[in-house]
């Protein structure tokens, strides 16, 4: 993990994983993230919350030197997850998602920071986008076909969760703000503001694999470009090796 060379630190693990790896998951899990686990009612629910949380218990462990079964998490007032530290200093900001198969965990120092990311799938993309999103938006998804809807409102979609997870709240609040820009077929970056009027910045990820769609937000800044670390592993690797394993790519974030 490099700070000094990048500002923003970005795991995409995949989750698919054998027995083996998935009792290895449970073991690192803190306590209170046990209990949680243990209260789902499936297996597969029970497993893909052990594979998911164990990279963030991973990750975080390294980056704090904390053993992972140790950490403490907290939520704030506005639900926004955090880590309680020990020692001085505030602990890294941190933002988790996953679905099937794919995690992704996004950590920075001193700010909020949110990520989002979704499996591409059939929805009744314009019936929901007609009831949430703004009127310019709901009419963009509307205008597709209905095989090609899906892809266009889950990209709108993973850019409002993941400002919504930045700056804490109700999903269903954030689904109103704009994020829409005459280029969505593509991946890009997008300012939007947040409830309280503060600037952010919301850049979609090519880091995941095909059918997923990602995105992350992060306060916007007037300083130089940022530099984000983007690190694609398996779980199995993660768990093995640490949070330093894996290839790294480095992009810029626009300003």
């Amino acid at each position: 993990m490099s700070p000094a060379r990048a500002s923003v630190l970005l795991w995409c693990v995949s989750t698919e994983a054998t027995a083996r790896v998935t009792a290895a998951a449970r073991e690192v899990l803190p306590a209170a993230d046990r209990g949680r686990m243990a209260k789902l009612r499936s297996a597969a629910d029970r497993d893909a919350f052990a594979l998911s949380h164990a990279v963030l218990a991973r990750c975080l462990g390294g980056l704090t030197g904390v053993a992972p079964a140790d950490l403490c998490f907290v939520r704030g007032a506005d639900g926004k997850p955090g880590l309680r530290t020990r020692g001085a200093g505030d602990g890294p900001e941190f933002s988790l998602s996953h679905t099937g198969g794919l995690t992704l965990l996004a950590v920075v120092r001193g700010r909020p920071v949110g990520v989002d990311v979704e499996r591409v799938r059939p929805v009744p993309a314009a019936r929901i986008a007609r009831r949430y999103f703004p009127a310019d938006e709901a009419a963009a998804v509307a205008s597709r076909t209905e095989l090609s809807a899906p892809e266009l409102f889950f990209r709108l979609w993973v850019r409002k969760e993941a400002g919504v997870k930045a700056w804490g709240g109700r999903l269903a609040q954030g689904l109103g703000t704009r994020v829409g820009t005459a280029r969505d077929d593509r991946p890009g970056s997008v300012t939007t503001r947040g409830p309280d009027g503060r600037s952010w910045q919301v850049r979609d990820l090519a880091c995941v694999p095909e059918p997923c769609l990602a995105a992350v937000a992060l306060p916007r800044g007037s300083g130089a470009a940022e530099r984000i670390e983007v690190r694609a592993l398996s779980v199995g690797q993660l768990l093995d090796r640490g949070p330093e394993s894996g290839p790294v790519l480095l992009t810029d974030l626009p300003r």
